[in-house]
């Protein structure tokens, strides 16, 4: 989709200010500062004895950089060797980023950051570590900050009032998708029944069909839309958003121009996660039963088993991922407890180990492997990403790098620790995190991997 597009339930909300945007900074540096201080010194050197200094004075005075000779932008982004700058000089306002070429297919690009949801204020923050930095983020547009999952450079955002949309951190470009009342388990959505918002249709396996039940807003927002998923960048006119919602984990999709989820998957055993791969969206069922769903089939969408359940499978958290060797099961394995927090019974998780299985396409079932050799594995709210550490050094091969999802939404405040870490297969341990804040207060809700893309 072009960001000239829009339409009544999937609207892209561009900057359309054409002066800087020093929205993004890296610790306390502005973008436009720190891309200029990582130019290559001749370069720079060269461009400040060309005719076009004048120019370039002039803009730098009247703090309109999109007044910056075309010319000279290009040099500097040519001067440019890291990927992250290439991806600075992009946000330092919206004419650069239209003008400058699409950013090539580097192997940085898949290069996962954590975004980081500060509790107090308008601010968010990136965790790069590959540099070892934070970077902060003026970021009003993501409201309160509960996201819902991340994929091609966006997170899915939703709010108490039943909005959902996606935002690009870096441009702050949004994409409005269709809000949690238009789902089909919504019977009714009455904003002024304030604590009783939602008239829900709750599936049960046990009393069959179901039964309608009454849920405020903020239970809705926390508990019943657990991820949202994309098939490809947003800024594509053919993307297509799927929702794993629901107590028991149904599927639902929209597309460009819908005004409503449309339903998928309904039935049980229900659904544990969801990904694109190949071009093909994959659902596991939380026995480990594997379906591929063609929502492109008429009258409505087909969904057709690829390995059955896995015998062996109980209990803990279940997720999809795809590398270059096809499919993987990952079995999160956690340790549930009940705390009391101002009088009022919670239950918090903890991660204790994780099992890894792959997809035999020509038996069409799952096996269970020990290694992931040199891959790396980022599980949370994220589509589900793996890379490998040839790649990126500063990763530990065989390892799993995993963060909270948020169902521990009682503990704010607590300065109780996010269920995260880094799992190492070869050790059988957890590792913490890099570190990124020494006030656990400071972050909520919890964070999420992102890949930075300016598009």
């Amino acid at each position: 989709m072009s960001s000239s597009s829009s339409s009544p339930t999937m609207e892209q909300e561009g900057l359309n200010n054409e002066q800087s945007k020093p929205s993004f900074q890296v610790s306390g540096t502005s973008t436009s500062t720190q891309v200029v201080s990582n130019i290559n010194p001749t370069t720079k050197s060269s461009l400040l004895n060309t005719p076009t200094s004048v120019a370039v004075s002039h803009a730098v005075k009247m703090n309109k950089w999109s007044l910056l000779p075309m010319e000279l932008l290009n040099l500097i982004e040519e001067s440019l060797e890291l990927y992250h700058d290439k991806v600075r000089l992009r946000c330092i306002c919206s004419s650069w980023q239209s003008c400058l070429l699409k950013m090539p297919n580097h192997k940085q690009h898949q290069l996962p950051w954590l975004l980081l949801p500060h509790s107090v204020g308008t601010s968010c923050a990136f965790f790069d570590s590959l540099e070892k930095k934070v970077h902060k983020v003026e970021l009003p547009e993501a409201g309160e900050k509960v996201f819902k999952g991340s994929a091609y450079g966006w997170v899915v955002v939703a709010e108490k009032s039943g909005a959902i949309f996606l935002l690009n951190p870096l441009t702050r470009n949004k994409i409005k998708l269709p809000p949690r009342s238009k789902f089909p388990d919504v019977r009714k959505y009455r904003a002024d029944k304030v604590g009783n918002e939602y008239l829900i249709w709750v599936y049960s396996a046990v009393l069959a069909p179901g039964q309608y039940q009454s849920h405020d807003a903020t239970h809705v927002l926390n508990y019943l839309l657990r991820k949202v998923i994309l098939s490809s960048s947003p800024t594509s006119m053919d993307f297509v958003a799927v929702a794993l919602y629901g107590e028991y984990g149904h599927l639902a999709y929209c597309k460009l121009g819908d005004k409503k989820w449309s339903l998928i998957d309904n039935k049980f055993p229900t659904c544990d996660d969801i990904i694109f791969h190949e071009g093909q969206l994959y659902a596991l069922k939380c026995n480990g039963q594997l379906m591929v769903c063609d929502i492109d089939s008429c009258p409505k969408p087909i969904v057709t088993e690829v390995a059955p359940a896995y015998p062996r499978i109980q209990g803990g958290d279940m997720y999809l991922a795809g590398s270059s060797s096809g499919l993987m099961m990952v079995r999160r394995c956690i340790h549930v407890d009940r705390c009391s927090i101002s009088n009022e019974e919670i239950y918090t998780r903890k991660t204790l180990s994780f099992m890894i299985f792959k997809l035999d396409t020509s038996g069409r079932n799952w096996y269970q492997v020990q290694s992931l050799g040199d891959d790396v594995l980022f599980l949370g709210l994220n589509s589900s990403l793996a890379i490998s550490s040839h790649d990126y050094p500063v990763f530990k091969r065989n390892c799993i790098y995993f963060t909270d999802v948020n169902y521990n939404f009682g503990l704010k405040g607590t300065e109780r620790p996010f269920d995260e870490g880094v799992f190492c297969l070869d050790e059988k341990k957890i590792e913490p995190l890099p570190t990124y804040s020494s006030d656990l207060n400071e972050v909520w809700p919890a964070p999420i991997w992102v890949t930075p893309n300016p598009y």
